[in-house]
């Protein structure tokens, strides 16, 4: 911030937050100073001067809704929204009396194109809908015990239960330094998630599936019993039918997720973004389940140092610590709700934390329904990054 008006009262401000600033740049109002707290609605805004950010501002926790001033940048906002035709990194803050808010960046990127058209329901009277099981994995290069479970991931996938998973891998901070798959979101998916270490493992978002730190039985067995233990704590819900356009040029991956009701119930919808094929070297440690000292090695068609599954994006996020999607609403049963994605995608180069090879991206988009306090993804699909997936029903 660069007006008169700021640096005027920096000094005065800066005393206010002297000694009591997060790790976050936010105040929390310790050893008794005010604090004043921006939320923005979102960080990302497309270029269209329509996609809007509303901004929310506290005062030692109390909601503010006058005597406030929100900048962008230089600009003194209009109220509390803020929308662009331009492109960039845009940093607000606010000002309550000689008090400065924390920073906000606010991305605004391209407009992507229009999303395909919904899927077409061809069987309308069908409702038997396949169920799938959700497992997010947790890893990265520096671990050298995860290529246990990469083992285990594969037996799984490629045995008798392999048409009943889905795989999404999470490349985590803490053992992903200098790694190309790192997500760049990862603690807060791994805070969302429960998790404290790796490898590990959750089926549908239930915490409650995560493996014990010392395992008894090898993580192959583990990852078949927690499947099948999802399998049978809920039954399909709802299907999912998705239509998706790769547009190179604009760097868009842009899709259209129908979902159809078994029951009549309140869906939740999400979508990832993955891509496979990244080339990087991963730690290997001496295999515990074994006398002979001997590294962990690679099952027949598994390379360690190629990574698959690995998430770019998962836009699903309602909070920090939520990441079970959008709402539909109630959806009847037989009856049909829809939602458009779009992911920006980064410079397509060789698969890094830098530039990823568009030609292994690929899209999951799952949905989630309440199991009693608590959202649980209910089916999931994959899809190809330009094509199509069908409701697929049991014969």
């Amino acid at each position: 911030m660069k007006t008169l008006k700021f640096l005027a009262i920096f000094c005065l401000s800066a005393l206010a937050f002297v000694g009591c600033e997060t790790s976050n740049g936010d105040n929390n109002g310790e050893n008794g100073a005010t604090s004043l707290l921006l939320v923005a609605s979102k960080s990302t805004i497309y270029d269209n001067g329509e996609d809007i950010v509303t901004f929310s501002l506290y005062y030692d926790g109390m909601t503010l809704t006058e005597g406030y001033e929100i900048y962008v940048g230089d600009t003194l906002l209009e109220g509390n929204t803020f929308t662009s035709t331009t492109q960039g990194t845009f940093e607000a803050q606010a000002m309550y009396g000689t008090v400065l808010s924390n920073t906000i960046s606010i991305n605004v990127i391209a407009t992507p194109p229009p999303a395909p058209a919904a899927p077409e329901d061809t069987n309308p009277e069908k409702t038997n809908f396949k169920r799938r099981v959700f497992l997010t994995q947790f890893t990265g290069t520096g671990c050298g015990y995860c290529p246990l479970m990469v083992n285990a991931l594969h037996s799984v996938s490629t045995g008798v239960l392999q048409d009943k998973i889905v795989i999404a891998a999470a490349h985590i901070g803490y053992y992903a330094s200098g790694d190309p798959a790192l997500l760049l979101e990862s603690q807060t998916l791994d805070d969302a998630m429960g998790i404290l270490g790796v490898p590990q493992i959750v089926a549908d978002f239930d915490k409650s599936t995560k493996c014990p730190e010392r395992m008894n039985v090898t993580y192959d067995v583990f990852v078949s019993n927690i499947v099948n233990s999802s399998l049978n704590r809920v039954a399909v819900k709802g299907g999912i039918a998705v239509n998706s356009e790769y547009h190179a040029e604009e760097g868009y991956i842009v899709l259209n997720a129908t979902v159809k009701a078994k029951e009549t119930t309140e869906f939740r919808i999400g979508a990832w973004l993955l891509e496979d094929g990244i080339s990087a070297k991963q730690e290997v440690y001496e295999n515990p389940y074994s006398t002979s000292g001997e590294l962990i090695q690679p099952l027949p068609g598994v390379d360690f140092n190629k990574h698959n599954n690995c998430i770019r994006i998962a836009d699903s996020k309602l909070t920090t610590l939520d990441f079970s999607g959008f709402s539909l609403g109630t959806i009847e049963a037989g009856k049909t709700a829809s939602r458009e994605f779009a992911f920006k995608l980064k410079t397509n180069g060789n698969g890094s934390q830098t530039t990823w090879n568009h030609d292994n991206l690929r899209v999951i988009v799952f949905i989630t329904t309440k199991e009693g306090d608590n959202w649980y993804v209910n089916n999931v699909v994959k899809c190809p990054k330009h094509g199509s997936v069908d409701f697929e029903y049991e014969n």
